[in-house]
């Protein structure tokens, strides 16, 4: 199904019609990055006709465009759907469009939400459930990560998703078990919110921490909030500019100095970094949230359960600690390990929490040594892979050199047949000039410059082979 919008400036138009008095509700639905849309669209039409109005939007630039002309958070991307209501315009806050994603809500949600804006209902909808922000502490983690237990002030125990985190900043990094965490609580979901990289309080000469995501001889990439990333070159990591990989490892959480000149972006320096030196903290990834990177942090506090406690804890699988388990599968092609290689570094951002605590126990010690010899396993096997490659691609070039070589054999071979057909030597003396006058005369020219008679004398046929009478 195309969408009906699908360009920067449908997009403008599009915003246009959201930020402006409307007689019906207007219900916009995202596509996936494949461009499919996992809510049924025809069934919404159907059952919203003359109610609301459902548009659909291809996520990339038409939702970026968008992004940036609606109000903060506002937006709608990767599948997720919303409903503006027909006063938007005078009142746009987006706690008054519910952010619906395919994997939590379903059709009907979003025919609930476009019913409540208009004040009517069908006999198959019910109330939209009641929406109220919460706080609570982290217990920790279930799901491999993607959800996390929080036990709420007042001794409710619910499950915080990623309903509203962006991809590229994953659950286990955003909550760390033990602290705060603040968010949206729906029924018996908590969707804590994403907070966007201030660097205002990262003033010339502060000192904060950084997590090490790249690491090369020259220089290292380091990461101040996951959408913030800053190059050390070697004079930034070691004033003796020796290569930066004998100081710095993918996964290490450093204490750098900022430098910041008017004009000129963020500036991190490792190497003048001062050990006793305050430390401004590092950004929260969501409202309400602890710093994501943390020197000394405690480990997860063991809560201990009273029977009532038990009576209201759900079962869930045990908490974990944020350490992700990547595929570590052998691949047989270069392009699928490279892949993988790659998707370490986004591995990293789930077990930033275990950096940040900064060693506090031994099995967390444990756990990222072995994330560290499995990258090292995985780049020595790409190695052995551009390895085999060049050899394969030195065979293949062999054989091609070969196949020229054969073909020009057979040419050869093919003239030298053509010419011993050719007798007596005065013929085929005959015949490769005229062969030679054909090939360097131009079939148009040919008329202009025919060959010219000529005969050969003793000397160029010369005397007769043995055995042959002339």
């Amino acid at each position: 199904m195309n969408a009906d919008v699908s360009t920067p400036t449908q997009a403008e138009a599009l915003a246009a019609r959201i930020l402006t008095p409307r007689e019906h509700p207007l219900l916009l639905v995202s596509s996936t990055t494949d461009g499919e849309f996992l809510f049924d669209i025809d069934a919404l039409r159907d059952e919203l006709d003359g109610i609301a109005e459902v548009v659909t939007i291809e996520t990339g630039p038409a939702t970026k465009h968008l992004e940036l002309l609606l109000p903060p958070k506002a937006q709608v991307f990767n599948g997720a759907a919303r409903s503006y209501p027909v006063d938007f315009h005078a009142d746009p806050d987006w706690h008054r469009s519910h952010l619906r994603f395919p994997n939590h809500a379903d059709t009907g949600d979003l025919v609930d939400d476009a019913m409540a804006q208009t004040g009517r209902r069908t006999v198959q909808s019910a109330p939209a459930p009641r929406i109220r922000r919460a706080a609570g502490i982290v217990q920790g983690f279930f799901a491999h990560d993607t959800c996390a237990m929080v036990r709420l002030d007042d001794g409710t125990v619910v499950t915080a998703t990623s309903a509203l985190l962006p991809p590229d900043i994953p659950l286990a990094a955003a909550l760390i078990p033990g602290e705060r965490v603040s968010g949206i609580l729906e029924g018996r979901e908590l969707q804590p919110e994403p907070l966007d990289a201030d660097l205002a309080a990262f003033v010339d000469g502060a000192h904060t921490l950084a997590l090490v995501v790249k690491v090369t001889d020259l220089r290292a990439t380091v990461q101040l909030h996951p959408r913030v990333s800053v190059i050390l070159r070697r004079r930034d990591v070691d004033l003796a500019e020796g290569p930066v990989s004998d100081v710095l490892q993918v996964g290490d959480m450093i204490r750098v100095r900022v430098h910041r000149a008017p004009g000129h972006e963020v500036a991190l320096s490792l190497a003048d970094a001062d050990p006793s030196a305050p430390l401004v903290p590092s950004l929260a990834l969501v409202a309400g949230g602890a710093p994501w990177l943390g020197e000394g942090r405690p480990t997860e506090p063991k809560h201990e359960k009273t029977p009532t406690d038990a009576a209201e804890q759900p079962a869930a699988p045990a908490a974990s600690t944020p350490v992700p388990t990547g595929d570590l599968a052998t691949r047989a092609d270069v392009s699928a390990l490279a892949h993988e290689v790659a998707a370490l570094r986004g591995d990293l951002l789930a077990v930033t929490n275990l950096v940040g605590r900064g060693g506090a126990t031994a099995s967390d010690g444990a756990e990222l040594k072995r994330l560290r010899a499995e990258n090292e396993q995985l780049r020595a096997k790409l190695a052995d892979e551009r390895a085999e490659r060049a050899k394969v691609e030195a065979s293949l070039s062999e054989a091609s050199h070969d196949r020229r070589e054969a073909g020009r054999a057979l040419r050869d071979a093919r003239r030298a047949a053509e010419r011993a057909h050719v007798d007596p030597p005065a013929a085929r003396i005959r015949f490769e000039i005229e062969r030679t006058w054909g090939n360097r005369t131009a079939p148009g020219a040919r008329a202009r410059w025919p060959p010219r008679e000529f005969t050969f004398g003793a000397a160029v046929l010369g005397p007769p082979p043995r055995g042959r009478a002339r």
